[in-house]
């Protein structure tokens, strides 16, 4: 959806803000955080296999 309205991720640039910020701390919340970007990141990979998908290409 966001390659064909052309717009950025939104999601990308607050984890940038949290991480940058402090506000998580301790390394359990960086750990996380770490885990929960590697899932998604492997979920979308997986999904646009499965789907036959090719990623955005930058314009």
């Amino acid at each position: 959806m966001l390659t064909w309205t052309n717009k950025p991720h939104p999601p990308a640039g607050a984890t940038t803000l949290i991480i940058s910020l402090g506000i998580l701390s301790t390394p359990a919340e960086l750990l996380s955080m770490l885990g929960a970007i590697i899932f998604i990141t492997v979920l979308g990979w997986g999904l646009n296999l499965l789907l036959g998908t090719k990623p955005a290409t930058g314009k």
